[in-house]
């Protein structure tokens, strides 16, 4: 049966070539991964040390980084598994922003990698929940990436995967905005969905995954109303950390 899936993958790529996602050069059938080896060794992971709560990088091994000691996340912890640049950045915005779906293998495979190697960052999770999309942008865009990234990888671990929030209100994008209006522009953003019992958050060990993390505004506002309603603790896994 595999020789004729690989057959049957082979006769496709005579018609139909497949390219790198990221450089586009030609990669084989069986490849599924959409990205080529060279390409995947250029992602660079995030680096030690990073802040035991956000998991922002840092220079030196401290308690936890500034902004976490100015303000306290909601969130128990934040891991990040590679950088927000180079190949995986553009990898990143075609999987958004060009269909490219292919990659949400690759890219739960490299977030399943580091759990193995970090397995506190899944401590205690009873629920994996993920970064909700207004209705209208995941129409425009045809899929929710973390959504598919939350399916993969509690599928893999044996974790239910859950929707707990909905966004209340339209916000803007936050790549759009500077660190202080990313904060005010999600602040009270997520409540919990109406269709999901209290009883299932109240006292559940939750871990949200999204992409990318940047300033951790998304993931602290949707940490605060899962600790609001009862959450025992959030922790957050993105693919991705940006500066």
């Amino acid at each position: 049966m595999n020789k004729i899936i690989t057959l049957a993958k082979s006769l496709i790529n005579l018609i139909y070539p497949l390219h790198c996602a990221s450089c586009g050069r030609h990669i084989e059938s069986v490849n599924d991964r959409g990205v080529c080896d060279l390409c995947l060794k250029k992602i660079k992971r995030n680096p030690l040390p990073y802040c035991p709560s956000c998991g922002r990088s840092m220079h030196t091994s401290e308690d936890v980084c500034a902004e976490c000691r100015a303000m306290r996340p909601f969130f128990s912890s934040a891991r990040s598994t590679c950088m927000y640049e180079g190949a995986l950045k553009e990898l990143i915005h075609k999987f958004k922003y060009n269909n490219r779906r292919m990659l949400s293998g690759t890219f739960a495979g490299i977030m399943l990698d580091f759990i193995k190697e970090n397995p506190d960052a899944v401590e205690g999770i009873d629920i994996i929940t993920f970064v909700p999309l207004r209705r209208n942008r995941a129409l425009a865009r045809g899929f929710n990436q973390s959504k598919l990234l939350a399916s993969l990888i509690g599928k893999s671990l044996g974790i239910p995967v859950t929707e707990c929030l909905e966004k209340t209100r339209l916000t803007k994008n936050q790549n759009e905005l500077s660190r202080e209006n990313r904060l005010v522009n999600l602040k009270g953003a997520f409540r919990i969905r109406p269709d999901i019992e209290e009883a299932v958050v109240r006292g559940a060990g939750i871990l949200i995954i999204d992409d990318v993390m940047t300033t951790g505004a998304t993931l602290n506002e949707m940490s605060r109303a899962l600790i609001d309603r009862g959450a025992d603790k959030v922790r957050c896994l993105t693919l991705a950390r940006g500066i």
